[in-house]
């Protein structure tokens, strides 16, 4: 099976989970069907828009469950990258000036914002093959 094939098999798996958690929220969802949803999340919104986009988006217990994920799957290489991404934006967790997640951003230091993007970067050479191993740990 080529690399494509197994990508929009694994994200058309993922997404029934993600759907799932949309319609109500992530307690609906099994510990490992959180993992599934939190990797798609992760992959479609680091692809689109990096990491902060996903941890806006998501916040959180997605990261978590994201985290949980990729250290089930073996996937060390992701895993480094986006635990370095939350280290960028972890500061402001506590920061009184943020009324909702996508105000992190404005917060940044021009130093923060290019490491950031370096990491995604780094995180869409996808050396681990994420989409591979998830369906091979999950799916078979």
């Amino acid at each position: 099976m080529s690399k494509t094939d197994i990508c929009d098999i694994w994200f058309d798996y993922a997404e029934a989970f993600v759907q799932k958690k949309n319609a109500s929220d992530w307690n609906t969802l099994t510990p490992q069907e959180q993992e599934i949803a939190a990797l798609w999340l992760l992959e479609a919104d680091v692809y689109n828009g990096g990491f902060v986009q996903f941890f806006c988006n998501w916040g959180d217990e997605a990261y978590i469950c994201a985290v949980r994920a990729l250290q089930a799957i073996g996937a060390a290489h992701a895993l480094e990258i986006v635990q370095s991404g939350y280290a960028c934006i972890e500061h402001l967790s506590e920061d009184n000036r943020l009324t909702q997640l996508w105000d992190i951003p404005k917060f940044l230091t021009e130093e923060e914002v290019e490491r950031l993007d370096k990491l995604d970067k780094r995180f869409w050479e996808d050396q681990d093959r994420i989409a591979e191993i998830a369906h091979r740990y999950y799916v078979q």
